[in-house]
């Protein structure tokens, strides 16, 4: 697609298998666990800010099965910033500072303060689901149409929530629909870290 379609995944921290909240965003456990993040640059084709390939290790944590839908961002926010109109697609065209304003609403609609961005590491970690392979369903992209709206089958718009298969754990459009704002900030590739100030990782795809 070739506009930036943006969205937020909405990470919570509870005590229970699965959670449904006051507006109907349904939440999964993620569990604890380690993972190689980046790719291989021995049998996967990539960018640079993919390197190097390392191991790092992840709490569990909770994350929306979804992304954030319209109905959802309307019914905290009062109005929908999206081109692509639906009550169950993906909102987009928001920027990190709209989805850092969409969570501080969203904890004090709820009475809490445990909702917040997932960071590029929380992400990927669930997104492979405990995969080690280039795609949660395996390397060859020929499957990818059954997990993702992308480039070749989108039509370039997005498309209502959870469409496609999930991953292993439960977790939709993680390949593709929209792009999805982490709590990290971009770096050019892992050596360098995550900076503190500058531009914010995106991850997912459309």
């Amino acid at each position: 697609m070739k506009k930036l379609l943006l969205l937020i995944a909405t990470t919570l921290l509870l005590h229970s298998e699965n959670y449904t909240n006051s507006i109907g965003m349904e939440f999964v456990e993620i569990p604890s666990g380690s993972f190689m993040m980046g790719r291989d640059p021995n049998f996967e084709e990539g960018v640079s800010n993919e390197l190097p390939q390392h191991r790092e290790s992840v709490s569990s944590f909770y994350m929306q099965t979804t992304e954030v839908t319209q109905a959802q961002w309307v019914a905290v926010m009062g109005s929908n910033p999206s081109k692509f109109k639906g009550r169950t697609n993906p909102v987009e065209t928001v920027s990190w500072y709209d989805a850092k304003a969409f969570i501080e609403k969203l904890n004090a609609k709820e009475g809490t303060s445990k909702y917040y961005l997932p960071s590029e590491v929380e992400w990927e970690y669930a997104a492979r689901a405990g995969s080690t392979t280039a795609y949660c369903f395996g390397d060859d992209k020929g499957g990818l149409s059954e997990y993702a709206w992308y480039r070749d089958n989108s039509n370039e718009q997005t498309h209502p929530v959870a469409q496609k298969r999930a991953n292993k754990w439960g977790l939709y459009d993680m390949h593709g629909n929209v792009w999805e704002w982490t709590s990290s900030c971009y770096s050019e590739n892992y050596n360098r870290g995550y900076y503190s100030e500058g531009y914010k990782s995106l991850r997912g795809g459309c």
